[in-house]
Order: C-alpha cells, then structure tokens, then sequence
C-alpha cells in the first residue's frame, strides 16, 4: 500500500469517526435520563390539569405513566416518575374507565422509582393503599408529599414520613397580561347558576370537566384540551366552581375565584379539600342561594395570597428532583 493511499484510508476514518461521533456515541452521552409523569384514562379533564402541572417542569422528558395503570406499567429501564394526583380506586372500584380493569392497581410497577408528591389517597383506596406490604412500600420512599391534610393524616397515622404539599396545579403558570369579561361556571347546578345569572351583568359560561369522550382520546388529545380549558381560566374576568382543578389553578393565575361545597352549610369537608379550601374564597351552595355571601360577581375580589409559600415551595422541592435526576 502506498503511502498516499495510507495517508487517504486514514483521513476516511476520521471523517467516519467525527460522523458516529456527533450523530450518535455525542447525543447518545447528552441525553438526559428520562422522567415520568402521570397520566389518565377517566372522565375529568381535572386529572389531566394535573399532569400537565407536572409535566411543564419535565420539558421534552416526559414520560406518561397511565395512573390507572401504575402497577402494570412497562419500561425498557429505571423510571423515575413524579408520582401525584388522586389514587381512588382498586380493581373493584371502577366508574368511568374505558379501558379494561387493571389487575394490579398498586403500588407502582418495579420499574418506577417514585417521587410522591401532591398525593391524595381517597378513603375507598385505604385498605388497598395501607396493608401492611404497601406500607413498606411508602416508607421505603418516603418522604410523601400529602396534597392534603386528610391524606397527611392517614400517612402519618401509620407513621410514614410525610408532609403537607398542597396541590401541584398550584405551579401553574399565567403568560396573558389581560382578561375578558366572561364569568365561568364550572359543574354547578342550576339553582347555583341560575341565582348567579340573577346577579351578574357580565355574560357567563357554563362548562363542566366532566367529558365522557376523554376516555376514548389519547395522551396528547386530552392534553390540548386541559390545555385549552386552562386558557379559559387564565383569561377569565372570574371562575365559580365545585372543582379543586379549576379553583387551585385560578389561585396559580391569580384569576379571581370563588369555590362552592356541598349544599348543606358547615357540613364536613370533602377529604380532597382539607388544607386547600380555606386558601380560595369559598362558602356553601346553601349560603350562596340564600344570598349569605357577600360576593361581587361583576367586581370579582382578588384572591387571598395564603397559597404563595405552599406554591413556591412545591416549585423549588420539584426544581431540585429534576437537576439532580435529569
């Protein structure tokens, strides 16, 4: 071989090395480890407001992890997952799932090494979520971000590391800088709008979260429209809801709100509620119909700003788990 052709060869492989070089072994070293997320199959675009509260601190990682579907769920590799939302149901207790029932609905699949956060265990899912494996289980990776104070409470009654983190929707994030006039109503009843229309000027919106369609779309379909529903909030001139997923992202959009219980006044707190409804103006169906709050619908009040400490928090325990996972 001569030398010229030698010298030729030589040149050829570093210009196939430089190529594998920057088009795979560099991205390949670059990549950042995935994160997941969770997501939902059921009927409440509230579910979805919720992953996309967790999804918007993961950029393009983000990996879905089905809620309902969290201990059969399937990865080529270790997943750390931020692991938050409302655990409801074991495989008996299913009401708007499309899909199959889950045979195993806890705890998360081997695969997933979970950071709990803004979880609310609800009372129906205790047996399951609280037998003694599972509270191993939480201990292991513990400490436990409870959303609210019924679920702080169960957690530590069982002495499980634990802590009140309030709700991740309270991160989100408002760009507008100006609002409509439009009073939205979200899933009240006809008395309650129906009083409300009574006193308002301002033209209203009724909607509601809940869609049975939303079963039957996917990931991405069902979160371009938690997206838009979000945008409605953001642009509000005031939100009137029963929903913790429209009252909680209003406070992130300082967006004035107003948030309605059950009908009875000074009956017990939904267990989803305790620790946040006293950060939103709130007062009973009852006293609303009866004209016993104050409330200017046309001059919305500004919202208290008790939840600032819990939402900045939240953004800096979450901060921290993507740089140091990532």
């Amino acid at each position: 071989m001569s030398f010229y052709s030698e010298k030729n060869n030589m040149i050829k492989f570093r210009i196939l090395f430089f190529i594998v070089y920057a088009f795979v072994i560099f991205p390949t070293l670059r990549a950042k480890n995935p994160l997941g997320y969770i997501t939902n199959s059921t009927t409440n675009i509230g579910d979805d407001i919720q992953s996309i509260a967790a999804k918007r601190f993961l950029k393009d990682q983000g990996v879905s992890v089905d809620r309902e579907f969290v201990g059969e769920f399937k990865y080529n590799k270790k997943i750390k997952t931020i692991i938050s939302g409302w655990f409801m149901h074991d495989k008996h207790g299913y009401w708007d799932l499309a899909k199959p029932f889950p045979v195993i609905s806890w705890p998360p699949a081997s695969v997933i090494d979970p950071f709990f956060i803004s979880i609310h265990f609800t009372g129906t899912f205790l047996q399951t979520v609280f037998s003694e494996k599972n509270i191993q289980y939480l201990k292991k990776h513990a400490p436990i971000g409870a959303r609210d104070l019924f679920t702080l409470n169960e957690l530590q009654k069982r002495n499980i590391p634990s802590y009140f983190s309030g709700c991740l929707t309270l991160t989100l994030e408002n760009t507008y800088k100006t609002r409509n006039d439009i009073i939205y109503l979200v899933d009240l009843d006809d008395r309650c709008v129906n009083y409300i229309r009574s006193k308002v000027t301002s033209p209203l919106v009724v909607i509601s979260h809940g869609k049975p369609v939303l079963q039957y779309l996917n990931n991405d379909q069902r979160l371009q429209y938690a997206e838009y529903i979000l945008d409605l909030y953001r642009k509000a001139k005031c939100v009137v809801t029963t929903r913790l997923h429209a009252a909680m992202p209003c406070l992130a959009f300082k967006t004035p709100v107003l948030m309605l219980s059950s009908e009875v006044k000074n009956s017990a707190i939904d267990s989803r509620f305790t620790g946040l409804i006293d950060l939103v103006r709130h007062c009973s169906k009852e006293e609303l119909c009866n004209g016993e709050t104050d409330y200017d619908f046309d001059n919305p009040p500004q919202n208290p700003t008790t939840y600032i400490p819990i939402r900045e928090n939240l953004i800096k325990i979450i901060t921290q788990w993507v740089q140091e996972n990532s």
